[in-house]
């Protein structure tokens, strides 16, 4: 190949040379055919480049996925490892759930509610007086 390439490159001197000493008009048009042959090698030389690229971009881009995609398959696998042994350790330290933590702070809150109900009711039944001290009176005890 390298030798073709040096032969090609000789003859071209060659023609050169004999088109400049005695063939003006000669030169011009061997310029001419070398200037349409350029770009039409250039032309096919691009596109077949890009058609290269093309294919492999889109085996990169074709590969690129088929990874992502199994390392979202690994992630999720290893996320659902981690939440079951994270859950077995709570369970064995005696961390409650969250769902019991949800129904403790539930019970809570009715029997704040159950309290403030009896205190309004305490409020408002009225007071009997003996001797110094206020007392309840024993009818509007619930």
């Amino acid at each position: 190949m390298l030798n073709a390439v040096h032969q090609i490159w000789l003859a071209g001197l060659g023609a050169a040379s004999k088109t400049s000493r005695g063939a003006p008009q000669l030169f011009q048009e061997l310029v001419t055919e070398g200037a349409r042959v350029q770009i039409q090698t250039r032309g096919a030389a691009e596109k077949a480049l890009r058609g290269v690229i093309d294919g492999v971009q889109g085996r990169i881009n074709s590969r690129v996925g088929q990874v992502r995609g199994q390392a979202e398959d690994t992630l999720a696998g290893l996320e659902k490892i981690f939440q079951t042994r994270v859950h077995r350790v709570l369970a064995q330290l005696g961390v409650p759930k969250s769902e019991d933590v949800e129904a403790l702070s539930k019970r809570v809150e009715a029997l704040n509610s159950n309290i403030e109900k009896l205190a309004r009711a305490r409020k408002a039944r009225p007071r009997v007086q003996v001797g110094r001290k206020a007392a309840v009176a024993p009818a509007a005890l619930p």
